[in-house]
């Protein structure tokens, strides 16, 4: 059956997995897995799992639409659903004071920690906390320092290698002969040559700050001491 399905027969059979047949009067709707319909008088709704199919009253067997019979789901889980009790004003007062008197609950244990709260750290214990900080901060920094000198050493690189393509251009541009600028071509070589190094010492310095993070983690050492 589609999302949204509308049967516009004057009457219709519907066939239950469980076998037992509901005549249907009107159209059958089923949306987001529920089939709505109207038998009775009265509107009524049923998951669409529940359904095998649906049979327009014009193409239903003789048999079928003798086994066919209006049901009353409403009315049906109605009768199924366990009846409430009901007790006088009396009768609730003493089953509540009952309830009072046999609960089997104890009172929550006394939490240590806030009988004897731990004792505050010696003078020795904070200038040692402060000098692990400390050393934790500086080994952050010569990271940070090595992957900003990389990057620079690259910077530069990249640079220098724009410039003599440059100057290059300028003198094929005047009319120079390529034997007459040898060396900015020799040079211009030799630094292309080093981008690739320089490229390299930026991912091993990314790297070893990636892995410095990773074992201060493992260390218990607080966020804020790496910065």
């Amino acid at each position: 059956m589609n999302a949204l399905l509308l049967l516009l027969a004057l009457s219709s059979v519907i066939v239950l997995r469980s076998g037992d047949r509901i005549t249907v009067e009107g159209p059958v709707k089923q949306e987001k897995g529920v089939v709505t319909f109207k038998t009775g008088r009265l509107f009524y709704s049923l998951p669409a799992e529940e359904i095998e199919k649906i049979l327009p009253a014009d193409q239903a067997t003789p048999e079928e639409k003798a086994e066919a019979k209006k049901v009353e789901p409403a009315k049906k889980a109605a009768a199924e659903m366990p009846r409430r009790l009901r007790a006088s004003e009396e009768e609730r007062k003493r089953l509540l004071a009952e309830l009072e008197q046999n609960h089997g609950g104890e009172p929550a244990p006394p939490q240590k920690i806030l009988q004897e709260p731990p004792p505050a750290p010696t003078r020795a214990e904070v200038a040692a906390e402060k000098r692990e900080e400390s050393q934790w901060r500086s080994q952050a920094r010569d990271h940070e320092e090595a992957i900003r000198r990389a990057n620079e050493d690259l910077a530069l690189l990249e640079t220098r290698v724009t410039e003599l393509e440059n100057k290059i251009h300028s003198l094929v541009a005047l009319g120079y002969k390529p034997h007459q600028f040898t060396y900015d071509s020799d040079l211009l070589i030799r630094t292309r040559e080093q981008l690739p190094y320089a490229q390299l010492e930026v991912t091993r310095a990314e790297r070893a700050y990636a892995q410095f993070k990773e074992d201060a983690r493992r260390e218990g050492v607080p966020p804020g001491w790496l910065r």
